[in-house]
């Protein structure tokens, strides 16, 4: 089932339905996930609202939205930060393959650093906002960055930079 948006897939541009196509992840190998360790989209009540491939000064973003639930929570019920984490990681991924091209982040790359500041708690059931930035692409290097909003009142509840590095070609 794919992941929802927040108006209907016709009104979505080319670039919008590339970055939703992409937020699904490839088809998991293991139907019942229980060998990897994800958040689920559809549990969290992932929906995509928009993404704009940047242009001038203007950078390339996306942004969903999701329901904080009691899977993504700590002992004290709210979002844990390995949750928050995880999601960051997966979706600023997302910004980074909808503008990859062979031989740059054709493969999304690999985290070399991901640092997440938490400002706020964000308790069960709390509707929150994730847009990713790109900060800067280049043939090597990339640097995403993520804010989590409440809904609400659009308080900042996490801030985060992730950075990764382009494997495409790299021998190990």
């Amino acid at each position: 089932m794919p992941v929802p948006t927040t108006r209907e897939y016709n009104e979505l541009d080319e670039f919008e339905r590339h970055v939703h196509s992409l937020t699904e992840g490839p088809p998991p190998s293991d139907p019942d996930n229980s060998q990897t360790w994800d958040y689920s989209p559809h549990a969290c009540n992932l929906r995509f609202e928009s993404a704009t491939r940047g242009a001038g000064a203007a950078p390339a973003r996306c942004a969903y939205l999701f329901t904080t639930v009691p899977a993504l929570c700590n002992f004290a019920g709210n979002l844990h930060g390995g949750c928050a984490a995880t999601m960051v990681d997966c979706l600023t991924s997302v910004l980074i393959l909808a503008l990859s091209s062979p031989g740059r982040f054709a493969t999304a790359g690999t985290t070399r650093n991901l640092h997440l500041t938490y400002i706020r708690p964000v308790p069960v059931g709390t509707e929150m906002r994730i847009i990713c930035e790109m900060v800067n692409m280049g043939q090597r290097m990339a640097l995403v960055k993520a804010e989590l909003c409440r809904v609400e009142d659009g308080k900042v509840c996490v801030v985060a930079d992730h950075e990764k590095v382009n494997l495409d070609g790299a021998s190990m």
